[in-house]
């Protein structure tokens, strides 16, 4: 019986939302709009001391798009956040052409390795858009949404 307990112990604790990112999704490379080189722990520092409101997005995805206009009003309401906004598109080109499209301002980065690479993995990524919350020390206070809501704020 008491084996029963600890498998259920066990499948609880693995179904839990990470509070940190891990070393490897920390190292992931990214590229900057000006196709700069910067890992993700570079964009967290870059926020220390600030709440982070994360979206994982690409261009051409139509939900992706559909909800820039709640993220919109979430800017307006939350100006204190920081606001990055991390692609998964095919290319750095086509990325770069479809920001001519996404309405929230915030700092843009391209995910080369998109789901495939550390941070995808470590952040399970199987749909976009996706939501994350940071909280003004790093840690990871909303893991997975993906819609903008009261949670995030």
């Amino acid at each position: 019986m008491k084996y029963f307990y600890l498998v259920i112990i066990v499948f609880l604790a693995s179904c839990a939302s990470p509070k940190v990112f891990s070393e490897s999704a920390l190292n992931e490379k990214i590229q900057t709009l000006d196709r700069e080189t910067i890992t993700f722990k570079e964009v967290l520092e870059r926020n220390k001391g600030k709440k982070i409101f994360v979206q994982i997005f690409a261009s051409y995805c139509p939900v992706s798009q559909d909800s820039f206009d709640d993220v919109l009003k979430f800017q307006k309401e939350n100006p204190e956040f920081s606001f990055v906004f991390l692609s998964v598109d095919h290319s750095y080109y086509d990325w770069k052409r479809g920001l001519a499209y996404v309405k929230p301002k915030g700092q843009f980065y391209y995910i080369p390795e998109k789901g495939e690479g550390s941070l995808g993995k470590f952040l399970k990524l199987k749909s976009i858009p996706r939501f994350l919350k940071i909280d003004e020390q790093g840690n990871i206070e909303v893991f997975k949404t993906s819609k903008v809501s009261d949670k995030l704020k």
